[in-house]
């Protein structure tokens, strides 16, 4: 038996409870309108990344996270540099903000430093700098990266000589600052920012008198803001990746 006009799978109505749409004049169910009212939610983290080079002194400058989208020219890297890709970024055009209907329930916020980073190059980012996580102009959130750890990254262990691997928390989806009944919505075309700051040099942090031994042994200039260690020192550079985590809407098609 053919389906009554103006029903879809022997239904009249979404499961809102909507009158299913149709082409008028025939009565036949419009498709277009009816995916137009649909949403696919799921489970989504965006995140961007951030990298320095060996020996590379940081910037008063704030660096911002999800300022620059995929296939965009990465603004803090090298002259040259071939423009972003998903290794990095996963931040659609424009950048800061979300396309309709795309939008996030912002779950929590996550760092992640590559596991080949060294300890003594995480230390100078987390003992010197701070981050800062707007919506529009509102500050939601700031402070210590070491209480946003990502729940991600490497374990195991080693029989390689002067090998380690370090990371931010545990390897461990739960091991994260969830914000639960405090999470944030961030709707399309709503500007947020992510910045990473750092604003005192060695000698205003710890005092020129009281320069710690490990700081000493990597012989930076103390008047200099956090300097990561070269090349010859045993520095692999720093990349540093953020995390948003939650809930996002995205078309259906």
């Amino acid at each position: 038996m053919a389906a009554a006009t103006g029903s879809y799978l022997g239904a009249q109505r979404t499961g809102m409870g909507a009158p299913i749409p149709v082409v008028p004049g025939t009565g036949n169910v419009d498709i277009n309108a009816l995916i137009a009212q649909m949403v696919d939610r799921r489970k989504k983290y965006f995140y961007d990344t951030i990298k320095w080079g060996p020996g590379v002194t940081v910037s008063t400058t704030p660096y911002g996270f999800f300022a620059t989208a995929l296939n965009q020219t990465d603004q803090y890297a090298p002259a040259g540099t071939p423009a972003k890709t998903k290794l990095e970024t996963n931040m659609t055009p424009p950048a800061g903000q979300f396309n309709p209907p795309y939008d996030l329930v912002l779950n929590n916020l996550g760092f992640l430093f590559y596991p080949d980073v060294r300890l003594y190059d995480i230390m100078q980012v987390v003992k010197l700098g701070w981050f800062e996580f707007k919506i529009l102009e509102k500050t939601m959130w700031d402070g210590n990266l070491l209480r946003h750890p990502p729940g991600v990254g490497v374990s195991g262990f080693t029989t390689q000589a002067t090998e380690s691997a370090w990371q931010n928390g545990e390897p461990i989806p739960s091991a994260i600052w969830w914000f639960e009944n405090y999470r944030k919505y961030i709707p399309p075309l709503v500007n947020f920012s992510l910045t990473l700051n750092f604003p005192e040099t060695y000698n205003t942090y710890y005092g020129a008198a009281n320069i710690p031994a490990n700081v000493v042994a990597a012989n930076p200039t103390l008047t200099n803001l956090p300097t990561f260690l070269t090349a010859a020192q045993g520095g692999n550079g720093m990349q540093l990746q953020a995390w948003m985590n939650g809930l996002s809407d995205g078309p259906v098609q």
